[in-house]
């Protein structure tokens, strides 16, 4: 009786974060994601609770996430808004590193990890087609950015659905060379021309650059296994789409703007720098240099810790025609909020994501443990690269992100562990 009412538990978990992996990038879902999350949390207690066969079992990110939390939660004290802080502490810091144990700790073999990922890769087929449905229905230009989609999340602005790809394509690509099966191969490769294809359409700069530098990752690790081919193929397929979306004038305003030089910008007020119409580049370039001007007054002072706190602060008569809520890059805005010791914490905490992964690329043998560590690290090259140009460590970006992780990290970490403790009894 008690194995049946586990096994239907471990059911309802897989189903509501499937349910989740589902809608986080569809806008307008707060109610769906939040019952589904949190009801995944208190199945999985329930069942340990029954089972009492609970193993803590840690993993290196422990220490980075309690810093992390302490130095945002001492910036209460410093922030102009604390209520703002705390709501944000809770929302964007502890709800994700919920998930993060909750799927850890929920997945009990590869095969649920497997039933996750194709919950994945089914939600970016809906989310693609219907972007490819709302570019129709907007007459949008294949070559010419007259609209850009953003699927199911951000119709008209694309931004958060070229993210969304970045995260999938990675899983998608490298399921081409780890999975065994010439069928689901095929899928998959029609999914992934499908998903770049609805990535192209959301022409956003941050996003291409992104997927870029995830091309060039890709074609150096496919040589470091001596897929030389491949990696070859790949670079020559990055060039020439490169010089299709330059010829194109694919990168908007790109074409006819003019940077300035790292001279000229440090000289020029923020003001000079967006002019009196800016442009979405030259907004983010005065917010920057808003924010490091700010940030320069005392390196070390926090502000507290919340996206949304940089116009709070900053925003006056002469500059608010240009000043977003939020400063569109996490690393100026993580230095912002808490300091230098708060940026060098958040650059020990996403490096140790990183390390961790590679560390069990190099030694797996497993097909498996080397498609999530592989797939994991491409995600969180495109996932930072984004975020350079844009506050998008929140929300349901994040909580992808972290529930992905801790996808990777039961697959990679808690049942190889496991095994070896059994194995030693």
């Amino acid at each position: 009786m008690q194995n049946k009412k586990v096994l239907w538990i471990d059911l309802s978990i897989t189903f509501c974060l499937s349910a989740l992996i589902f809608v986080l990038p569809i806008a307008h879902t707060a109610t769906i994601r939040s019952f589904a999350m949190f009801t995944s949390m208190v199945l999985l207690f329930v069942r340990y609770y029954i089972t009492k066969d609970f193993k803590w079992i840690k993993t290196p990110f422990e220490l980075p996430f309690i810093a992390f939390f302490l130095i945002a939660f001492f910036s209460i004290f410093t922030s102009v808004d604390r209520h703002e802080t705390i709501k944000e502490i809770w929302g964007e810091l502890i709800v994700p590193i919920l998930l993060f144990y909750t799927t850890y700790y929920a997945i009990k073999n590869k095969d649920e990890a497997s039933t996750l990922i194709r919950v994945l890769f089914i939600g970016s087929l809906v989310f693609s087609l219907y972007s490819f449905y709302d570019f129709y229905n907007h007459n949008g230009k294949f070559f010419t950015v007259v609209y850009k989609a953003g699927g199911l999340r951000d119709p008209g602005g694309g931004e958060v659905a070229a993210l969304y790809h970045t995260m999938v394509i990675p899983f998608l690509f490298w399921a081409l060379f780890f999975w065994e099966s010439k069928k689901e191969k095929i899928l998959l490769l029609i999914l992934l021309i499908i998903n770049l294809i609805a990535f192209h359409i959301t022409f956003v700069r941050a996003g291409m650059i992104a997927l870029g530098i995830q091309t060039i990752f890709i074609a150096g690790i496919l040589m470091t296994e001596k897929k030389r081919f491949w990696s070859i193929l790949i670079l020559i397929i990055l060039i020439f789409m490169s010089y299709l979306y330059i010829d194109k004038k694919m990168f908007r305003e790109m074409h006819h703007e003019k940077i300035p030089s790292i001279t000229a910008y440090i000289k020029m007020s923020p003001e000079e720098i967006a002019g009196q119409n800016p442009s979405s580049m030259r907004q983010r370039l005065a917010m920057w240099k808003v924010a490091i001007e700010k940030i320069s007054q005392n390196p070390f002072y926090p502000h507290g810790y919340g996206r949304f706190l940089f116009g709070k602060t900053v925003r006056n008569e002469k500059n608010r025609y240009f000043i977003y809520p939020q400063v569109h890059n996490t690393f100026i805005g993580i230095t912002f909020e808490l300091g230098i010791q708060g940026l060098l914490i958040f650059l020990w905490m996403i490096g140790t994501f990183f390390i961790v992964c590679w560390k069990y690329w190099r030694k797996a043998n497993d097909n498996w443990v080397k498609y999530s560590s592989i797939s994991l690290m491409t995600t969180m090259i495109g996932y930072w690269i984004n975020n350079f140009f844009g506050s998008f460590d929140g929300d349901d970006t994040k909580l992808l992100f972290m529930l992905l992780l801790g996808i990777g990290m039961a697959v990679m970490h808690r049942l190889q562990e496991k095994r070896e403790l059994l194995n030693n009894q």
